[in-house]
């Protein structure tokens, strides 16, 4: 019998065809074939896979390689441009802290004017008082005027008494001397608006009607003949002859005209942001 190992037998089976069992141990046998025919298949082609698998990391680390470099240049180019920038923003952001302190100390200095100013406005000095009655703050009393206006009882043209009709009679008796004046217990102050709304007349947005009771806080004598001499008195004179309305000037010895509204005395301003925090 040949021992030549055959043709498609594996390198286990031509071990075994090598050595006869007889004259083999165990633990050679065990090893001789303890490793399966596709291991020396895998171990013939590792060598080209290895090849194939080094040139791809080469490629890429290649790749990383040229994009790690190209962004350093590209940092290195960019980096004067950015540096100009941004001394230009640390520029400016200092500029205007300057203008800012500027500003705070200025809107400082006028806030502790406004309060001295205040403080000097409420002391009880005869100017203060003054002050108070000509801004309508308070109420006031003594000698004046009463005007009385009522509208025309007959359906003569322009009859009716208008809004226009009470501020040409206000202004003509701020013209004739009136320290103070009231229509109908409401006081007219520097922001006093006389208008008319819907059918009615309003004064510190408050409605009125006829008869229309105007009083006037001054000289009554003085207050009387100026009147009827300025162009105010002679505006009514002509309105009671061409359209029949009721106009008669009482004098007395004490009239009394209560304070404007508090809403019709405060002035809106502005305030630091500094106050509010």
């Amino acid at each position: 019998m040949s021992s030549e190992p055959r043709s498609g037998q594996s390198r286990s089976e031509q071990a075994r065809a090598a050595q006869p069992w007889s004259g083999r141990g165990l633990l050679e046998q065990i090893t001789d074939t303890a490793l399966d025919d596709d291991y020396y298949v895998f171990r013939g082609s590792e060598p080209r896979r290895s090849r194939r698998a080094g040139l791809v990391v080469g490629l890429l680390v290649t790749l990383f390689a040229l994009f790690v470099t190209t962004a350093a240049v590209q940092t290195r180019n960019d980096r004067p441009a950015t540096e100009l920038e941004r001394r230009t923003l640390a520029a400016d952001i200092e500029d205007r802290q300057e203008t800012l302190d500027e500003r705070r100390a200025v809107a400082a200095g006028l806030s502790a004017e406004v309060q001295t100013l205040q403080q000097a406005d409420e002391t009880d000095s005869a100017g203060s008082v003054d002050l108070a009655m000509i801004a309508a703050a308070r109420a006031v009393s003594g000698p004046g005027i009463v005007i009385t206006a009522t509208g025309s009882r007959t359906d003569r043209e322009g009859g009716r008494i208008t809004d226009r009709d009470l501020q040409v009679l206000v202004n003509g008796l701020w013209y004739a001397g009136a320290e103070a004046v009231a229509i109908n217990d409401n006081r007219v102050g520097t922001m006093t608006s006389i208008r008319t709304a819907g059918d009615a007349i309003t004064v510190n947005y408050r409605s009125i009607g006829p008869p229309y009771s105007v009083v006037a806080l001054g000289d009554s004598e003085t207050l009387q003949t100026r009147f009827a001499q300025n162009q105010a008195g002679a505006y009514w004179e002509n309105r009671r002859e061409r359209s029949g309305i009721q106009f008669a000037v009482t004098t007395s010895s004490d009239v009394e005209l209560p304070a404007a509204p508090e809403k019709r005395l405060d002035l809106k301003h502005a305030t630091s942001l500094e106050e509010n925090r």
